[in-house]
């Protein structure tokens, strides 16, 4: 079936994985006018009946396996919510069946399913979003809009910091999929460093080389269910620097141990003429300071971001398939030149952090 394009026609949603994320879409669909949500899958039996009665859906609408749910010619479009490893399948599919998708990030469990997804899109492409959800903070959509007016003329150095307390010692996480090399494909690298890359490539431009630093501050996590110790094989720490975009050198740090931070990404870009601060909690403003030879004492300003940055992932997804353009949404190019990025990270580490070109 071919996705619709018409601007008012209904468009019939079908989601698949019903983990917590899901309740948010679910909440942010319902907001939406002409929207609906038709089928849904989980391999979690409970989870799938618990949600199916939530939004009254008949019982052959609750799908145990995504492949159905994909192939239901009363489904137009997706929500992919999965852990890595079943990604590259779901989008396969519905690139088969020609159905517009919203993809968790990262694009794929490795640079090998992307490439084979680049030549499956590229024969037969459909409105597709990879879910960089962060991209659409208000202050950093600001920083976007004065870096294109060169406010702060060219820039020299980036720097990212993305971090969270979720998994601090203290906390005792249990293991999850995340912890796991063979479903994650890799640790915070895939997880919380391939958000500020996209926020990177979307503010200044493409990566051009990379060198890493991984390293696992807690090594083992107790089994959810036995409570007993299950070694952790992929990095809960990433630190890597390159170069992105006309010659800025990019400095990136993220984990989840940061006692205090309990989910933030804040930026900073220092450029010829000034400097800017940004924040992922701070959606109301930026910090900047702006000097030149008149103003060489200028002290950093708070300016307020513009209401107009009120834009979201499934809304645009949703532009996307009813045929709009939509020039700030991240889509299927910038997963799989994200997926790059991340493969040249774990590539620089595999060889004792050397940099590499990307």
């Amino acid at each position: 079936m071919s996705t619709s394009t018409s601007p008012t026609l209904p468009i019939r949603m079908g989601i698949i994985g019903l983990g917590l994320i899901a309740e948010y879409h679910i909440r942010s669909l319902h907001s939406m006018s002409g929207v609906s949500i038709v089928a849904v899958s989980d391999v979690n039996a409970n989870r799938l009946q618990a949600i199916g009665e939530q939004l009254q859906l008949p019982a052959s609408k609750r799908y145990s396996h995504y492949e159905a749910l994909i192939r239901d010619p009363e489904v137009d479009a997706i929500l992919s919510l999965t852990p890595n490893d079943v990604h590259f399948d779901i989008i396969r599919i519905a690139l088969e069946e020609h159905k517009a998708v919203l993809a968790e990030k990262p694009l794929t469990l490795t640079w090998s399913e992307a490439g084979q997804l680049k030549k499956l899109y590229t024969a037969n492409p459909v409105p597709l979003l990879v879910h960089y959800k962060h991209r659409y903070g208000a202050a950093f959509q600001y920083t976007k809009q004065l870096l294109d007016e060169h406010k702060l003329g060219k820039i020299y150095n980036i720097q990212f910091r993305y971090l969270m307390d979720a998994f601090s010692p203290y906390r005792q996480h249990p293991y999850t999929w995340r912890h796991n090399l063979a479903k994650a494909g890799s640790g915070v690298v895939g997880d919380t460093a391939s958000h500020i890359i996209d926020l990177a490539r979307f503010l200044i431009g493409e990566f051009k080389s990379v060198a890493a630093l991984l390293h696992i501050i807690t090594p083992e996590r107790p089994d959810p269910v036995t409570g007993l110790p299950v070694k952790v094989d992929v990095e809960d720490l990433a630190a890597f620097h390159g170069i992105i975009g006309d010659n800025t050198v990019g400095t990136f740090i993220t984990h989840k141990n940061a006692i205090g931070k309990r989910h933030d990404i804040e930026v900073d870009i220092y450029g010829e003429l000034g400097t800017l601060h940004a924040s992922l909690n701070n959606p109301e403003s930026i910090r900047i300071v702006l000097r030149d030879l008149e103003h060489p004492d200028a002290e950093y300003e708070t300016w307020a971001v513009p209401p107009i940055y009120n834009h979201t992932a499934d809304g645009d997804f949703v532009k996307l398939v009813r045929g709009e353009f939509v020039d700030r949404a991240p889509l299927f190019d910038d997963g799989y030149n994200n997926q790059w990025v991340l493969e040249k990270i774990l590539q620089s580490w595999r060889e004792n952090g050397r940099l590499v070109e990307v």
